[in-house]
């Protein structure tokens, strides 16, 4: 279920009743938070970014519509710039962080940049995730990362959810491609892309775009694959203009089996 408190810090385990933090979890988190946001800050101001295509969306920030935003997972550090940018502006944008206790570490990062978390897994009560992502939408006019292939992939695989959300809500959804010059993958299910010091990194911000009300399985299985098309058309046009080295763009892998 969906548990965002006022504080952002109350957790829910299976029984459904708040977990709490113990002490040494706490102190953990106090030293730690601080580490991984120096490292993202150092990462980010080691590297020349360059933001492309964000026209038409700058138009909608200026209304103050939100948007659901659509990446792929791999991209999460580098596109953390700019989801920090835009906190940083007041654009209220949210990520959907699991109600666990490890989840308090991404919820203690993001707001040490200004951003309030929407705790949730799409991954054991999905239906509720995309519920309590389209209420922090529609009550707080937050903007959700949503990550197209999850948290565990496949690969470059678009699953629904950012289709389903932007549907319950009303609004726009953005779809955000990245890539570097030169950069380490990790060896995790999703490549995870770190650039390399000094490299050139190219965040593409895509037209937003309205998903229909009314949907058939089949309408919204072509809107799936288009969303999935579209982020991956943005990623082909950063590692252009960004000249990424051969190999360090990884292959796309839709085999039925993966699916």
């Amino acid at each position: 279920m969906i548990d965002q408190s006022s504080s952002g810090r109350a957790n829910t385990g299976a029984s459904g009743q708040p977990r709490q933090l113990t002490w040494w979890r706490r102190i953990l988190l106090r030293i730690v938070t601080p580490i991984l946001v120096g490292f993202l800050k150092l990462g980010w101001a080691s590297v020349r970014i360059e933001l492309r295509g964000e026209e038409k969306y700058r138009e909608l920030v200026e209304t103050g519509q939100p948007v659901v935003f659509a990446l792929w997972h791999e991209g999460i550090m580098v596109i953390g710039w700019y989801v920090a940018r835009l906190l940083a502006e007041g654009v209220k944008a949210t990520f959907l962080i699991s109600p666990s206790v490890d989840g308090e570490i991404g919820v203690e990062i993001l707001a040490r940049f200004g951003g309030k978390a929407v705790r949730g897994s799409a991954r054991r009560s999905g239906a509720a995730a995309l519920r309590g992502l389209s209420r922090a939408i529609r009550v707080d006019g937050q903007s959700p990362c949503i990550t197209l292939d999850g948290s565990k992939g496949p690969h470059r695989y678009c699953k629904p959810g950012a289709i389903s959300v932007a549907r319950m809500a009303g609004v726009p959804i953005v779809p955000i491609g990245c890539a570097a010059e030169r950069s380490w993958r990790m060896p995790t299910w999703d490549r995870h892309l770190v650039p390399k010091p000094f490299s050139k990194v190219v965040i593409w911000v895509g037209d937003p775009y309205e998903v229909p009300r009314k949907l058939d399985e089949d309408g919204q299985e072509v809107q799936r694959s288009e969303l999935g098309t579209k982020v991956n058309r943005l990623m082909k046009k950063a590692e252009e203009l960004a000249g990424t080295a051969p190999g360090d763009a990884p292959a796309i892998d839709t085999t039925e089996e993966d699916r």
